[in-house]
């Protein structure tokens, strides 16, 4: 009998291998081609629950090799059910081994994957070969895909960042007409939502400078004093935004990485707001790599502040927001920063945007 537990030779990348599936391809006699031929380290699983667990926990597994008899599979369900939260996602190919008709529910399964394939049920030894071969070709093109994609959205959104910290710079001085739109382009990107813009030759205050009384002797600061309920929230929480991407102006890149509370904020505007956030771009607010990125967003739904929701419309795509309790402290500190900026001497047991 050919053993198949591992490859001796281990390459930077790894194939997880489905015991059952070993144990099938041990029974028909058949062993994995030389992992030079692939750049694939063979692995089985030490269970099937350890496949999944592997998935979730190590980037390097390009190739998942699973057998399943039918769509209901406990471990083809598990893994398709929680692909998002594998950090390989966006490259991983799934092999599986199946009998010769493969249903549609069964299809549907599949789709959730980034790349897949039908080793049907019995294989040969040349067969496996091709099927693994392909496989590593296709995972690297899709990883590269995945990373070229990546470069460019931080590239697009450091050009965005940029470009808001510009038009700070702008916002308190006479600005010429030819700059106008700039301003409100940039407005309209940072906010996300369509505002008028105010005249060009209107300075804007700066948010640390002590409100100015109005006409009617309440106190504005850019007229968010006079919003109230989730308009003040949401414009409070653009203008923290604005404050913690202004640092980037005046001080090196990548010296403050506060991934979690840029996600936080990120996440109370788009409620307060009435949108909703996928993880990929809850990834790029984040403003670090999307492998990062997806750790402080387990962190988050970890401790209760953050819940992943999938899109009833499409189920590859999920959303994460804010759970009852994240968004209720979240509002208390805007609002507590509100209070202070505007000197204002509110009661901790104030209700936030009251």
């Amino acid at each position: 009998m050919i053993s198949i537990t591992q490859n001796l030779e281990s390459p930077a990348f790894t194939a997880i291998v489905d015991p059952d599936c070993a144990s099938q391809l041990r029974h028909w006699n058949i062993a994995p081609p030389p992992s030079r031929e692939t750049n694939l380290a063979w692995q089985v699983a030490s269970s099937r629950g350890a496949v999944k667990d592997r998935l979730l926990r190590e980037e390097n597994i390009r190739v998942a090799i699973v057998r399943a008899e039918s769509e209901t599979d406990p471990l083809l369900r598990e893994i398709a059910r929680n692909i998002d939260q594998i950090p390989s996602h966006a490259w991983l190919h799934l092999i599986l081994l199946a009998p010769t008709r493969v249903t549609q529910p069964f299809a549907s399964q599949l789709r959730q994957f980034a790349s897949w394939s039908i080793l049907h049920s019995p294989c040969t030894a040349a067969e496996l070969s091709d099927d693994l071969i392909n496989a590593a070709w296709r995972a690297a093109e899709q990883h590269r895909l995945a990373m070229l994609s990546i470069a460019i959205r931080n590239e697009a959104e450091d050009i965005l960042v940029r470009t808001r910290n510009i038009v700070g710079a702008l916002r308190n001085v006479e600005t010429p007409a030819a700059l106008g739109n700039l301003v409100r382009i940039a407005d309209r990107l940072s906010d996300g939502e369509t505002r008028g813009a105010l005249p060009d030759s209107q300075p804007r205050s700066n948010p640390f400078t002590a409100p100015t009384p109005d006409h009617g002797g309440k106190s504005s600061s850019d007229g968010i004093s006079a919003l109230s309920g989730d308009d003040a929230g949401r414009a409070w929480t653009r203008r923290l935004i604005d404050l913690c991407n202004a640092r980037q102006n005046f001080f090196p890149d990548g010296l403050f990485s506060d991934p979690a509370w840029d996600m936080l904020l990120d996440l109370t505007h788009a409620r307060l707001s009435g949108k909703r956030v996928s993880v990929s771009s809850l990834c790029i607010a984040s403003r670090v790599p999307a492998t990062t990125a997806l750790r402080r967003i387990g962190d988050l739904v970890g401790e209760g502040l953050a819940t992943r929701v999938r899109d009833e419309a499409d189920g590859r795509r999920v959303f994460v927001e804010l759970t009852e309790d994240g968004f209720s402290r979240m509002t208390a500190y805007v609002e507590n920063v509100r209070g202070m900026l505007n000197g204002d001497d509110l009661p901790p047991e104030a209700d936030p945007f009251r």
